[in-house]
């Protein structure tokens, strides 16, 4: 029926206005996902600074020796 006027998809649209909010688990599970984020990538980051710090000791080690 292209004509109804009820919307079968109503309880699943999004809430707008002053009437929206966030659930507290949303919110936990974002700043954890956030938190774990940043640390894998200062890990990341950790390793290739060490990564070129240690191909430059052996790069300088073969050039000297």
């Amino acid at each position: 029926m292209p004509f109804q006027r009820s919307d079968p998809l109503a309880k699943h649209r999004a809430v707008t206005g002053l009437n929206a909010h966030v659930r507290w688990y949303q919110r936990v599970r974002s700043l954890i996902g956030i938190v774990a984020l940043v640390v894998i990538m200062g890990l990341v980051l950790a390793a290739m600074v060490g990564g070129a710090f240690f191909g430059a000791r052996i790069a300088l080690e073969m050039l000297v020796g």
